[in-house]
């Protein structure tokens, strides 16, 4: 959730860089719109896949994750470039290990000069 926020309190920022953020939740319709609402500040679109559809799709479903037996979603950040290519991938083990705004910013500029690389 603080990535989120921070996401949004730079939204602006985004939009100078012509970057477009397309947050995935496993959670359902309702915990996303709540997240949009409150966490995001309805800067933007937050999309509910509770079945994990996408989110196995880029291998990033941790199995068995919480006590209760669900599966959930690994906290990735990934950039993808307008031409389909995945330019930097951060998979965070723990809250911790989010990367940071300045993290963040620094991947978006370097992938849109062509610098960023796959991790």
């Amino acid at each position: 959730m603080a990535e989120l926020r921070e996401f949004a309190r730079h939204s602006k920022d985004l939009d100078d860089l012509h970057v477009r953020l397309v947050p995935i939740s496993a959670d359902d319709q309702h915990d996303a719109h709540e997240a949009w609402q409150k966490v995001a500040d309805k800067k933007f679109t937050i999309l509910s896949d509770p079945g994990a559809t996408v989110i196995r799709k880029y291998g990033l479903l941790h199995v068995h994750g919480r006590e209760n037996g669900e599966d959930i979603a690994l906290r990735t950040t990934i950039l993808i470039a307008p031409d389909g290519r995945e330019r930097w991938r951060r998979v965070s083990k723990a809250v911790p290990d989010i990367p940071s705004w300045d993290e963040t910013l620094t991947q978006i500029k370097a992938a849109q000069s062509g610098g960023a690389t796959e991790h």
